[in-house]
């Protein structure tokens, strides 16, 4: 048996209930959660917000019934206390009538509030349930007792209703909660429902779960990925938007990568499976997603700690003003404005301020296709006020092209002998010279079995060394190969005319040179013209020490720093963090040698085709290939923000005058009730307005 109810996730309490719901034994905190449950079949956060309808719609039918037998007290207030009475055996006998009919509105929307505050205070802080719970409970307690006395004075209709608003209020806070997890996951689009398996030649429907890495799957025209895969036959364009924000369309053919959730457009592949379903791309982004809804931002926790002063100081300021009035103008007055006092300073508003307008902008920016590892990101996001970049396969594109082959020693037959060898190392590494060098090897149309390869050892920021085909083979920048032959003897310098120099040495001699050329990502300059209009200080740091070529065109020489090892970019973003006055500092890669950095920063960003180790290590990952998506999420986290601060002043300022005026005698206790409803629904349309944004 778990601790939380099956249906609303709250704690089971101690006499849970038990029942069969679709075959399947649940327990419930209440048997109002079961009736819902069993109803609306939905648990969790929609559960909960289903489970307050069926509950508020029960008591709307008796609290309209408890409003209908008051009307007539209501008179002698209409016309005069002098021409007509509320007393006589009528009277009580509708008192006694809504005494009765009063009791399920407070076992059905007050025992609930009861039970939050009890928990609440268990765990040492008085929540706004509380003022709620005592407020009703007070105002049907004395009606009760002035009933059986004989007295007029009572107030079934006012806690009745009293409760029926405060909990739309707690509705609408939970639906919103509902509607952010529903966006969350509905951002992701779903898998199909069935896989198509096929096994021996034939095609089997199974669940996507019961997938393993190595099966086969076929997807047809239209159809969507089950899981993380390698396409093995067919051809095609695949929308990669659910997952990525990418609206292009992007052609897959045998040997490329496909992902959980997106689709096929026209072509019919078969596709061998890699991941299981709860492990797939879509999968981790949705449990970071739902991860970061869990977390809490630091303006969240000032929000939550204005809360629990504000609940203990109205409690004294509603007996405080309660006795006030009860002294002038007698206990039934005074017990209506302590109650207003009780209601209008319910903190709802406080409860979601913020976690709305940031739980919207995380949908927000997971639909442009950028994710955030927590809420408190979303906060060191718009603090930023300097952002580093790494050049190649950052604002570069990600894989260079090799433009020339220089043969430096006489041995040496071909220039496909050096490739080849280079080539032969570098298979499987991320790094994009890695990727260049694979990729011209292969595009040379070279034959013949692939080569061994042992005792491989990569060493991150120079190079990579091992065993090809028994000869000792090392490829990397000028200094890794000065240390692999031990002498700078007919190693020619680097210069500075752009591209990358690879050096291949093989047997201790320096074989051959290969030239490697860059392309500036087309979204590179706009990027950084942008984040400089929002004011940020943009750098580069790259391990190459020849990026002038590409570098004015982008950042200025000034603010680049070359020929960098990553421990050098982590001292280099140490330095800016020192330097920056208090202001975030934000890195942006995508390969292991930039891991370090991203971890340093005060924010680290992988954009699209970064590394696991880069995505592990950042805070926020960009998954299309958009620089642009870099100034937007600074802009976007920025306007949250400032909506949740707004949001969060809106609460203190309304809490402040609603008080005074309560507390003056002059507002209703059913005109604080609306008032804190429409406390609650302003906050939670300016958060809305970020969807638009």
């Amino acid at each position: 048996m778990s601790d939380e109810c099956s249906h609303c996730a709250l704690p089971l309490g101690w006499r849970p209930v038990t029942a069969l719901v679709d075959g399947a034994r649940v327990w419930v905190c209440c048997y109002g959660c079961l009736l819902a449950l069993q109803i609306t079949r939905a648990r969790g956060e929609e559960g909960l917000a289903a489970a307050i309808v069926v509950r508020l719609g029960l008591a709307v039918f008796f609290t309209i019934n408890v409003m209908m037998v008051s009307v007539p007290t209501y008179v002698p207030y209409v016309y005069g206390g002098g021409a007509v009475a509320n007393d006589g055996p009528l009277f009580d006998v509708l008192r006694v009538l809504a005494l009765f009919l009063a009791a399920p509105v407070l076992l059905l929307l007050g025992v609930p509030l009861l039970t939050s505050a009890w928990g609440g205070l268990r765990a040492g802080a008085a929540n706004a349930d509380g003022l709620v719970v005592l407020g009703t409970f007070a105002a049907y307690g004395v009606s009760v007792a002035n009933t059986l006395a004989g007295r007029p004075e009572v107030y079934f209709d006012t806690a009745t209703m009293l409760l029926v608003l405060v909990t739309l209020g707690r509705y609408l806070e939970a639906s919103a909660k509902a509607e952010a997890g529903a966006a969350v996951r509905s951002t992701l689009a779903p898998g199909p429902a069935r896989a198509q398996r096929i096994r021996d030649e034939r095609i089997e429907s199974i669940s996507p779960d019961d997938l393993a890495p190595g099966d086969i799957v076929e997807v047809q025209p239209g159809g969507a990925f089950p899981t993380d895969g390698v396409v093995v036959e067919g051809i095609g364009g695949v929308d990669e938007a659910a997952l990525s924000g990418e609206s292009r369309a992007i052609l897959k053919e045998a040997g490329a990568p496909v992902a959980s959730g997106t689709c096929s457009i026209d072509g019919l592949f078969r596709v061998r499976v890699t991941a299981r379903a709860s492990e797939s791309a879509a999968a981790r982004i949705g449990a970071l997603l739902a991860a970061a809804r869990r977390g809490r931002a630091d303006i969240e926790r000032v929000a939550d700690r204005a809360a629990g002063v504000l609940v203990p100081g109205v409690v004294v300021i509603a007996i405080g003003t309660a006795l006030v009035w009860t002294w002038a103008e007698g206990i039934g007055r005074g017990v209506l404005v302590g109650l207003s006092v009780l209601v209008v300073a319910c903190p709802c508003a406080f409860g979601i301020a913020t976690p709305v307008a940031i739980w919207t902008g995380l949908v927000v920016a997971a639909r442009r296709g950028v994710v955030l590892r927590s809420a408190a990101v979303m906060e060191r996001v718009a603090g930023v006020r300097r952002v580093l970049f790494d050049k190649t396969g950052t604002l570069t594109t990600r894989t260079p092209r090799l433009v020339a082959v220089e043969v430096t020693c006489p041995a040496v037959d071909s220039e496909d002998e050096v490739v080849g060898q280079a080539a032969a190392l570098e298979r499987g590494l991320t790094h994009p010279l890695a990727r260049g060098i694979v990729a011209a090897w292969q595009g040379r149309g070279a034959a013949g079995p692939a080569p061994r390869v042992s005792g491989t050892r990569l060493v991150p920021g120079r190079g990579v060394r091992g065993y090809v085909d028994g000869v000792a083979v090392a490829v990397g920048n000028r200094g890794f190969a000065v240390g692999e032959i031990g002498a700078e003897d007919g190693i020619p310098p680097d210069d500075d005319a752009g591209g990358s120099r690879v050096y291949v040495v093989a047997d201790g001699r320096l074989r051959g040179i290969l030239h490697l050329g860059e392309e500036v990502r087309g979204q590179a300059a706009g990027a950084v013209r942008d984040l400089r209009r929002l004011g940020l200080r943009v750098g580069l740091l790259s391990g190459d020490g020849h990026a002038g070529a590409i570098v004015p065109g982008i950042v200025p020489a000034t603010e680049a720093v070359l020929d960098l090892l990553p421990a050098g970019k982590v001292a280099e973003v140490e330095a800016a963090r020192r330097s920056s006055g208090g202001g975030g500092v934000a890195m942006v890669g995508d390969g292991i040698n930039d891991a370090p950095a991203l971890a340093a920063a005060d924010l680290g960003i992988a954009v699209a085709d970064a590394t696991d180790v880069a995505r592990v290590t950042a805070d926020v990952a960009i998954l299309s290939d958009d620089l642009g998506a870099v100034p937007w999420i600074v802009s976007h986290a920025r306007q949250v923000m400032r909506v949740a601060r707004q949001n969060l002043a809106w609460a203190v300022a309304y809490n402040v005058g609603a008080i005074a005026v309560a507390a003056s005698g002059a507002l209703n206790p059913l005109v604080a009730a609306l008032a804190m409803l429409g406390s609650s629904l302003a906050v939670v349309a300016n958060a809305r307005r970020l969807r638009t944004g």
